[in-house]
């Protein structure tokens, strides 16, 4: 009785885990996750490529169900890496003063950005400096975001965690 149970509840869950992956495939948006406790913090659909003219290293990637992200590797002035991409919405609880030193993007100041849920480091908010009415730069954005790739992991990848038992290993 219990197996049977059990395999029945395996089969819906495959059912319904297969459904939700293929629904945000197709739609081409995936729910960004803190990776320290799971809490969504943003839509893949508002990730966008901003790129700073100090990265040691840019790439694209295929990332969060979207094709050609843009992965920066940035260097703060200690010397400590992050590979960021960047999103124009997010939900961050914003820390501390608004900084213009150590810009990575000229033009926007910066503050820390963490896990509105566990505090944890997600990056940064990065707002302009800029005149708000003025419309000469058309690809100028506001605000946004630079979310630190370690620090977050996408909605399917942690739908594929999903461990099952050895003895029903097919």
């Amino acid at each position: 009785m219990f197996y049977h149970l059990f395999f029945i509840l395996f089969i819906i869950n495959i059912y319904t885990s297969a459904e939700i992956y293929t629904g945000s495939v197709k739609n081409a948006q995936e729910l960004l996750l803190c990776r320290k406790c799971g809490a969504d913090v943003a839509d893949s659909f508002y990730i966008f490529s901003k790129i700073s003219p100090g990265a040691q290293k840019r790439e694209t990637k295929n990332l969060f169900g979207r094709q050609n992200v843009t992965v920066q590797t940035l260097v703060n002035p200690f010397g400590v890496q992050f590979d960021l991409i960047t999103a124009e919405k997010a939900r961050c609880k914003n820390m501390g003063q608004s900084q213009g030193a150590d810009s990575w993007f000229p033009g926007y100041t910066w503050r820390i950005c963490t896990c509105p849920h566990c505090g944890q480091h997600l990056g940064w908010t990065f707002e302009s400096t800029t005149d708000k009415s003025d419309n000469s730069d058309i690809e100028h954005t506001h605000k946004f975001h630079g979310l630190i790739l370690s620090n977050i992991l996408g909605e399917n990848f942690t739908d594929s965690l999903m461990m099952m038992p050895k003895v029903y290993k097919m």
